[in-house]
């Protein structure tokens, strides 16, 4: 090694260990000034070094809680609730054996007609039955969801000008139940048909909530809650919540047309090769034959698929925004 080469080294060294230090000193004095912020914090709290323990405790409990509360709720959903309750959202008046029977006949009637082509054929027929029966119900799951919200925010101000009228909250969620249509207003009459059963209101409010994934709901649950146990203007909350709901509609409208190109690039991106294939196998079925005959064209197929529902579950992940 010739001095220059050296001297090359040394300066790299040098410089690595420069870099280094003032990252560890940057590190330093940024964890230095987070513990006393957390001190500082901590002693505007009211949190000393005698409530240490007691906080501990109160952690431990509230884990051990939240842990004990994903178990039951893991238990408690099983195959068929999870199915009965997809049918419920989506809006479908049939039970739910009877709605997957006749799914499975559609498919099996798919494949009959279609096994004539190509066993694969048959098959891809089913998925593609399978397919459009889980968009349509994605789709109606979205309506009832729109529309619950749109239903819920009307409601709101029916509840807060009948308590303004002087109406009890019992007679306002009544009104509700009587002029607003499914699926928000069968919500409300199961609130009062268990109060009139000499049940809580809270609770039967807590309950509905608690069976629904609407955010707003569980909100307003939650509010109610604390406002009949220790007092105020539930007409002006109602108010409220109505507002918070309008604004946050907004954001998601203008969130859905940021959106709007990508979910129209994935439904079109997902439609071509499936269309693709059936077409070929319609009109050049010779053609098609390697993909079936050979572990080569097998292969290739099973590498299209895994593929295409890889490019699938992509596409989704980018066109959702979290806000």
């Amino acid at each position: 090694m010739n001095p220059q080469e050296l001297f090359n080294t040394v300066l790299m060294a040098s410089v690595f260990v420069l870099v280094l230090s003032t990252w560890s000193i940057c590190v330093v004095l940024w964890f230095i000034q987070y513990v006393r912020r957390q001190r500082q914090v901590r002693k505007r709290l009211g949190i000393g070094d005698a409530d240490t323990q007691r906080s501990q405790a109160l952690q431990l409990w509230r884990e051990d809680y939240t842990d004990r509360s994903e178990t039951d709720r893991a238990e408690k959903k099983t195959l068929l609730s999870r199915l009965e309750k997809l049918r419920a959202d989506a809006g479908w008046r049939a039970s739910t054996p009877v709605v997957f029977l006749r799914v499975f006949g559609v498919a099996s009637l798919a494949v009959a007609v279609m096994m004539r082509v190509g066993v694969w054929i048959g098959l891809a027929g089913a998925a593609v039955v399978i397919t459009i029966f889980w968009m349509l119900t994605e789709r109606r799951i979205a309506s009832r969801v729109a529309l619950f919200e749109r239903q819920f925010v009307d409601s709101l101000g029916i509840a807060a000008r009948a308590l303004r009228a002087g109406h009890p909250l019992v007679g306002a969620f009544q009104l509700i139940s009587e002029e607003v249509d499914d699926p928000l207003g069968s919500l409300f009459g199961e609130i009062c048909q268990e109060q009139a059963l000499g049940l809580d209101l809270q609770d039967s409010i807590q309950r509905v909530a608690s069976s629904s994934d609407n955010v707003d709901l569980k909100l307003f649950a939650t509010a109610v809650g604390i406002q009949m146990n220790s007092g105020g203007n539930l007409a002006e909350l109602m108010d409220t919540l109505a507002s918070v709901m309008r604004s946050r509609m907004r954001l998601h409208r203008r969130v859905r047309v940021l959106t709007a190109q990508t979910q129209m690039s994935k439904r079109i991106l997902i439609a071509l090769p499936f269309l693709l294939f059936i077409i070929l196998n319609i009109i050049a079925p010779a053609y098609m034959q390697m993909f079936f005959k050979e572990w080569t064209g097998r292969y290739m197929l099973a590498a299209t698929v895994a593929s295409v529902l890889m490019g699938v579950w992509l596409m989704s992940r980018l066109s959702v925004l979290r806000y």
